[in-house]
């Protein structure tokens, strides 16, 4: 038998991870349907006839899969804080690879699935709910040759346009690839901070941010000449005679952005989750 990864024993590891969690996952999912309707409920009591957008329903279902996904993802690995639970969750006979593989399944894939499923649930009612009150709404005060319009299940999928003058984009592989990123970085961060992980990783990724903030503000712009980025970090405007711009310009090559975004966009998550294997390697009671 392979000791580092063995599917019939990754099955097993799989089944008794959710024989272990499903009274906790369940609840959770509970809770986060429950967070949706006291949410939607909300925005019905304030904004009223606009309350069901088709924009409002793609907003909330990004922002609520951030905010519970982080959450799940700092829950991980939440047994290391407890010297009995994390003595048995090592003892585990199952490598490591394969207990990062079976959280990597239940964070990233079958969350995702799950969350989707419940959005659209909460969603189904509370569009319906919405539309008959509206309607019963519109019966009672509406004028002479005015046609009541229902609002419609959303797809989050689709695209999105945040304002009526603004062109339509499609950012779904993007938002993605960004969450599954953001995912990563609270799983790593359930290993490195074990107790209170959420607030602790939260509190080190804004640290990272401000860092980089204040690396291209305050530090970068003392070195690099009078002038500006174009566009991306592969271009930069020089001011020319009688500071016109356009005329100076110094550009990378264009692979050097595609690898800088590129790393980005598709290898920090697998990173994240890189790190978290030899950081769960290394673990000791």
């Amino acid at each position: 038998m392979n000791q580092v990864f063995d599917l019939q024993r990754w099955g097993l590891l799989v089944r008794k991870h959710w024989g272990d969690n499903r009274n906790k996952y369940t609840l959770s999912l509970a809770a986060i349907g429950s967070l949706l309707l006291l949410w939607y409920g909300f925005l019905m009591l304030v904004d009223g006839s606009g309350a069901m957008n088709r924009e409002g329903q793609i907003i909330t279902y990004y922002v609520g899969l951030f905010l519970t996904g982080s959450l799940f993802a700092s829950m991980l690995f939440s047994d290391l804080g407890n010297k009995s639970k994390a003595l048995n969750f090592l003892a585990v006979p199952a490598s490591h690879l394969e207990k990062v593989l079976v959280m990597m399944l239940y964070c990233i894939v079958i969350f995702f699935v799950c969350y989707t499923v419940i959005f659209y649930i909460v969603d189904f009612i509370m569009v319906h709910v919405h539309n008959a009150i509206q309607q019963a709404r519109w019966e009672k005060d509406h004028s002479e040759g005015s046609t009541f319009k229902p609002a419609i299940l959303a797809n989050v999928f689709g695209r999105f346009q945040p304002h009526e003058n603004t062109n339509p984009f499609n950012a779904l592989m993007l938002t993605l690839l960004i969450f599954f990123s953001v995912q990563g970085a609270y799983a790593l961060g359930s290993i490195y901070f074990p107790n209170y992980s959420f607030i602790k990783t939260t509190i080190a990724l804004l640290l990272i941010i401000l860092f980089f903030i204040f690396l291209v503000g305050q530090i970068l712009s003392n070195i690099l000449p009078e002038g500006g980025f174009r566009g991306n970090f592969t271009e930069f405007n020089l001011p020319g005679p009688g500071n016109t711009w356009g005329q100076q310009v110094i550009m990378l090559p264009s692979w050097t952005g595609d690898v800088f975004f590129g790393y980005f966009k598709y290898l920090l998550a697998p990173v994240f989750w890189l790190v978290t294997y030899f950081r769960l390697k290394e673990k000791e009671i």
